[in-house]
């Protein structure tokens, strides 16, 4: 007994305080401070397109744009609620109603152009494809940012979680890419943003436990 109450005693003098995490309003502030220096220098680097404002006047178009900013945010507000232990995973669901908008005002962009030109608003543009990486290559620095903020959820929820950053992410990414990328057709955006969106969030989700694993972040 006395050893057992020495050796508590010893561990008691040598613990350090444990810093609590920050709340999720707060680390949500902080991570959508470095998006916007970081798609802000990606957007500075190729300049805004001339015609950006006079899109994004068009209320299909205006809609679509703030729809996918609202996702990013609210994607990035829910990873840091499920990324603690006890909270509830229904967070989830929280950016699906903007995401749905989102991709709502991109399929009626698509109708605008096809009643205003028929079928060659279908037209496939290969050179558009840019868009997509760009998307991509910002999402890269994002998200590596973003799972770092939340790498004790490696042994929590994985996959929501990486789903949810890569989600975040890339619309918010997509929505920086709008300041700068031209000439695509809306059938364009719909296959490029909306693909580079789902591929990167289902990519994530399925692979966010070896993802955290392969940060060293996994372990249980």
């Amino acid at each position: 007994m006395k050893n057992t109450q020495s050796l508590i005693d010893q561990l008691s003098a040598r613990a350090e305080p444990v810093k609590p995490l920050a709340s999720p309003i707060r680390r949500t502030f902080l991570w959508c401070a470095a998006a916007v220096i970081i798609i802000g220098l990606v957007v500075t680097s190729y300049g805004i397109k001339p015609s950006f404002f006079n899109d994004i006047s068009e209320p299909v178009k205006a809609t679509g744009w703030i729809a996918s900013i609202l996702t990013g945010l609210l994607a990035a507000f829910a990873v840091f609620q499920i990324s603690i232990p006890g909270r509830s995973s229904a967070w989830t669901w929280l950016p699906t109603p903007f995401a749905l908008l989102w991709f709502c005002s991109l399929g009626l962009g698509c109708l605008q152009d096809f009643n205003q030109t028929g079928m060659t608003a279908f037209a496939f543009e290969a050179g558009s494809w840019e868009c997509a990486r760009a998307i991509t290559a910002m999402s890269l620095p994002l998200g590596f940012v973003m799972l770092m903020l939340v790498r004790h959820a490696g042994v929590i929820r994985p996959a929501l979680t990486a789903y949810l950053a890569a989600l975040s992410t890339a619309a918010l990414s997509s929505a920086g890419v709008s300041f700068f990328h031209n000439g695509e057709s809306a059938f364009m955006v719909l296959i490029w943003h909306l693909g580079a969106v789902v591929i990167l969030s289902l990519a994530c989700w399925v692979s966010g436990r070896k993802l955290f694993g392969w940060m060293g972040l996994a372990k249980v």
